[in-house]
């Protein structure tokens, strides 16, 4: 098995030395991504793990324009953000922002639902876009 080098230490130097990533994309590796890998991984579909993390939550390969709650393989979403879903709505970064920063209050404009919770407990009050813009380039 190969070493992941995405998650070695110096990894985040390295790759911007040799221009394979944004800064802003390695920065949110260095100082956001950890906060996030408690629960998710980031596994491309040929089973590529580009960002090792936990599987308590969804696998956020490819969320740039998936559709909410879109993993079809994570069976644990909250029915509100289903019923968010349910609207046709799609990760951006606007919203993928706004539902890191308060993810209730994300559901509960949503859904209309005043009671709506993700069943998600981190908030990231900076750095969200940061985050979705280094997802997106883990995707290309």
């Amino acid at each position: 098995m190969k070493p992941d080098l995405r998650t070695a230490p110096g990894a985040m130097i390295l790759t911007l030395a040799m221009g394979g990533m944004s800064a802003g994309a390695a920065l949110a590796e260095d100082s956001r991504w950890r906060d996030c890998r408690t629960c998710h991984t980031v596994e491309a579909p040929d089973g590529t793990v580009l960002a090792r993390g936990g599987r308590s939550g969804p696998n956020l390969y490819g969320i740039a324009g998936a559709p909410l709650a879109g993993d079809g393989d994570f069976g644990f979403y909250s029915d509100d953000l289903r019923a968010a879903a349910q609207t046709g709505a799609r990760w951006n970064a606007d919203n993928f922002v706004a539902y890191m920063t308060d993810p209730d209050a994300f559901l509960r404009n949503v859904t209309g639902n005043p009671d709506a919770s993700s069943g998600m407990h981190v908030e990231l009050r900076s750095g969200a876009r940061e985050v979705f813009d280094y997802l997106r380039n883990l995707s290309e």
